[in-house]
């Protein structure tokens, strides 16, 4: 991987090349853990806005292709095909019947993105689970301790140059922007602590404090308010299902009557605190403006209501010349920040709902097993409801959801001595 970085940073297009022969030649050891490995660390260099790195945003096109083709080629030495894919054939089949709704200009990349994301739902729960047959648990270390380096190395840029791991006075470490470096130590954090869940003896206890300072500290730099929320509410409502799964379930009909009130009084508790400057409480009520652009996309809506306009046409609409122009005057900058939003707009509410139904019953199937899979549900759905990351399919964010939901509902990758240990009483 580190090859991979010094030959598309200094050879730039050779890297379309150099790339995929690695993967060949880790396919024919039968390496399965360092082919996904490679597949998620490009994915990762992909969201940083390096010129540097520029090369991972083609290759990872080139490289989830033939994923899928060594996949299928191979299926012979599957010996159990994980079927992850299958409750989201009806939304896939919707986002291709809406790609001949979208704007002439926008057919291709309308296409590409939904067999990318088709792709990647295929792929990434299979070469986990060989890896996983293969490796054991070390799949979960090689997986962690990437992350955890990607994190590290951000921290040392931060003190040697500060300039290409910031934005605006905020830290965003090799990610993107300082919001996707939230989200994905938001991520990184629910990972990890499932992990732990499963196997407590995988790393000793100055491995699991540093881990959790870098996956923290990241979040916390990040100024992401969503990603901090996120944490809490796991945390939160992992410390009752962890004693009880209907305890749980109890607290979360409490919380959900109490919502009014929580959202009303959020403001004053954070003054109280002292914290209204690290939250930015003069953009909190307004959303940073996503009020604006909810409001934006929900008129568009209406001209779409049930079948969308296909994968990207909210990146389409949303990169209109007049339209840029229009947000901006009212205060907006960016994107949607609203999964739920974006995946009506591009596939209709009818493509929403058959997302929905496959996504939430994965973590009710995994509930029966799992007692963290809740807390879980409730902090990725927080995160997608203003970030819009589980839309798009070749970042390093959706990769982590599918792995999880991967790990916590295949019979294959979930250890049988950690089903045995959980209870739901």
């Amino acid at each position: 991987m580190i090859s991979w970085v010094i030959v598309g940073a200094l050879l730039k297009e050779a890297a379309y090349i150099y790339i995929p022969v690695s993967l060949f030649l880790l396919k024919s050891r039968d390496q399965y853990l360092e082919m996904l490995l490679g597949f998620f660390f490009l994915l990762i260099l992909s969201d940083s806005r390096n010129p540097n790195l520029a090369f991972a945003a083609v290759t990872k096109e080139i490289y989830v292709v033939m994923l899928s083709i060594l996949l299928f080629s191979d299926r012979r030495n599957l010996v159990n095909f994980n079927g992850f894919f299958y409750r989201f054939i009806p939304f896939f089949v919707i986002a291709f019947i809406c790609i001949f709704n979208a704007p002439g200009e926008n057919y291709i990349n309308a296409f590409e993105k939904t067999l990318s994301y088709t792709l990647l739902l295929i792929v990434v729960p299979n070469y986990f689970q060989r890896a996983y047959t293969d490796k054991g648990k070390e799949v979960y270390r090689a997986l962690i301790l990437l992350s955890t380096a990607i994190l590290s190395i951000g921290f040392i840029l931060k003190f040697i140059s500060p300039h290409l791991v910031s934005r605006e006075g905020r830290f965003e470490g090799l990610l993107g922007n300082p919001n996707g470096l939230g989200v994905f130590a938001l991520l990184f954090f629910l990972f990890f602590t499932i992990t732990l869940d499963l196997y407590t003896d995988l790393f000793t206890r100055r491995e699991k404090t540093f881990i959790y300072i870098v996956a923290l500290l990241s979040l916390v730099l990040s100024g992401s308010r969503g990603s901090l929320f996120g944490v809490i509410i796991y945390l939160f409502f992992s410390f009752f299902y962890r004693r009880s799964f209907f305890l749980g379930a109890f607290i979360t009909v409490l919380v959900v009557a109490s919502y009014s009130y929580i959202s009303a009084n959020l403001v004053d508790a954070i003054h109280f605190l002292g914290l209204e400057q690290y939250f930015r409480i003069n953009t909190l009520e307004e959303a940073s403006g996503r009020f604006v652009a909810w409001k934006f996309t929900w008129d568009h809506i209406q001209e779409s209501f049930w079948f969308g306009r296909g994968f990207e046409y909210t990146t389409y609409l949303f990169s209109v010349p007049e339209n840029v122009t229009y947000l901006q005057s009212l205060g907006h900058i960016g994107n949607i920040h609203n999964s739920y939003l974006t995946l009506w707009l591009d596939t209709g509410l009818v493509g929403l709902s058959t997302y929905c139904v496959a996504f939430l019953s994965y973590f009710m199937k995994a509930s029966k097993k799992n007692r963290l899979a809740m807390p879980l549900m409730f902090a990725i759905i927080f995160s997608t409801f203003f970030e819009s990351w589980l839309t798009a399919s070749l970042n390093p964010f959706t990769i982590q959801v599918i792995i999880i939901l991967s790990i916590l509902t295949s019979d294959v990758i979930f250890p049988a001595k950690a089903k045995a240990g959980i209870s739901l009483q």
